[in-house]
């Protein structure tokens, strides 16, 4: 099933547009849908948003499950009591919306959700509402974990069907102060270790998914700040969406980690995912 936390703005349309197009291709095509009632948005204009996203999910064929539920202690605690532990569930919410020079996702209810371990969750920021959650062009930077392509399967298998372009990319990370020092020979031994992985990753994919229904394009830099290369490599290639993947650790160290990841949201070309499993 896949369950969106709605906070009941334009912006939490956007974000529906995902998932819709997510339940479209489940098995179940139900789509359940949280809205919290904390008084930020009339009960009026709420009506009126889910009653939109009710008729176009009825014309795709799609079970629409809305639940206003009331403000508990928290807005975050109320959704949580909302979601069902399921690790084949994936629950869809929103970065902030318009920040105002605050964070994009430290501190918000979207980094909460991302710490809980009841089902895979995505926090999207969405920045290019025109394509109604169908990217055709994606952009992927793994950071060599062991579990690979699996870990980020449960989002992935779900954008697959609207994707042309995967781009697998990998920042092998090198000290800045070292980075004037290092020889070919090493840059060379680098490269092969990253462009290893990422033939592990599309060897997986092809597993999963063969044939595959997109191409791939595999990209390999040695750099001392992948942020960015990431925005770069975004920006150049033109994509449409990147998926960040992130676990306990990246969400516990903020001083790097979190700046990082701030930097990534607030300079962004496309859309972006920020995944994290049960």
């Amino acid at each position: 099933m896949i369950i969106l936390a709605h906070d009941g703005s334009i912006y939490g349309d956007w974000v529906a547009r995902y998932a819709i197009g997510f339940t479209a291709v489940e098995a179940d095509r139900k789509l359940l849908v949280l809205h919290v009632a904390e008084g930020k948005v009339s009960e009026e204009i709420v009506e009126s948003r889910f009653n939109r996203l009710g008729r176009e999910c009825a014309s795709l064929g799609i079970e629409f499950l809305p639940q206003v539920l009331p403000l508990g202690q928290s807005t975050y605690r109320s959704l949580r009591q909302s979601v069902p532990h399921d690790p084949q569930s994936l629950l869809i919410c929103g970065t902030r919306v318009k920040p105002r020079g605050q964070n994009y996702l430290s501190g918000t209810v979207a980094e909460k959700l991302l710490r809980t371990h009841q089902c895979p969750v995505l926090a999207l920021r969405v920045v290019q509402p025109g394509l109604l959650g169908h990217p055709h062009a994606m952009l992927l930077p793994l950071a060599g974990h062991l579990d690979g392509f699996l870990r980020i399967w449960p989002v992935f298998s779900r954008l697959a069907p609207f994707l042309q372009t995967v781009y697998l990319f990998r920042s092998m990370y090198v000290n800045r102060l070292r980075h004037p020092y290092l020889s070919s020979a090493h840059e060379r031994v680098l490269k092969a270790i990253g462009y290893k992985y990422l033939a592990k990753i599309s060897a997986e994919m092809e597993a999963q998914l063969e044939p595959l229904p997109f191409r791939t394009d595999r990209r390999v830099t040695i750099s001392t700040d992948w942020v960015n290369d990431v925005l770069v490599l975004a920006s150049r290639l033109k994509v449409q969406i990147m998926l960040l993947g992130v676990s306990e650790r990246n969400l516990a160290h903020r001083v790097f980690h979190g700046a990082a990841m701030e930097k990534v949201l607030r300079d962004t070309p496309c859309d972006v995912g920020i995944y994290r499993g049960p």
